[in-house]
């Protein structure tokens, strides 16, 4: 189980305004999460969480307050498979999506610690958070994780963007990524 509480209205590129932010302003964002997996050992392997968040009200940036809830699980089936499901809801809260649907699966590469996969997303803009009227944006996304060592890996991938919600006068975006993982 974990849980946090965050500013709101924080911007990291004036950390000199976080006291008075975080404490005069008082809308923060909170969230619980409760976890699950079989052992220590399997914790990246086999787990399943359920989140639940809730943002105050943003006053003078007119965001009304929400809440919402995220869902996932990955399972680890013959050393070598792992499907994944990702659900996601939002109720207003300045949150990008109202409802989120991603699976997928990740296939480890035999004698490495090497992870190829394929993923697919449906998502439905917020009218409050983006904007009424948007088309549902779907994702496809391709991506290979390099375990350089025990704790730290790289993942190029490669995105396509259906209906992009934050980009709506395009039908199609490409996106090339590399993620950084490090784990202490």
């Amino acid at each position: 189980m974990v849980g946090g509480l965050a500013d709101t209205n924080g911007d990291p590129t004036k950390p000199e305004d976080f006291f008075s932010s975080f404490f005069d302003d008082s809308e923060y964002f909170k969230h619980i999460e409760v976890g699950w997996t079989p052992s220590q050992d399997r914790i990246y392997l086999d787990n399943v969480h359920l989140t639940y968040w809730h943002a105050d009200e943003r006053k003078t940036a007119g965001v009304p307050d929400g809440w919402g809830l995220a869902f996932s699980a990955s399972k680890f089936i013959d050393d070598k498979w792992m499907p994944f499901l990702r659900l996601g809801y939002a109720e207003d809260g300045g949150a990008l999506w109202e409802r989120s649907i991603g699976t997928g699966l990740g296939f480890y590469m035999a004698g490495r610690k090497d992870l190829a996969g394929i993923g697919l997303n449906w998502s439905r803009p917020s009218e409050t958070g983006v904007g009424p009227g948007l088309s549902d944006q779907f994702t496809m996304e391709a991506f290979y994780r390099l375990q350089l060592s025990q704790n730290f890996a790289i993942t190029p991938d490669l995105q396509l963007l259906i209906d992009p919600a934050l980009n709506p006068d395009e039908d199609r975006l490409w996106v090339l990524g590399l993620r950084g993982r490090l784990a202490l």
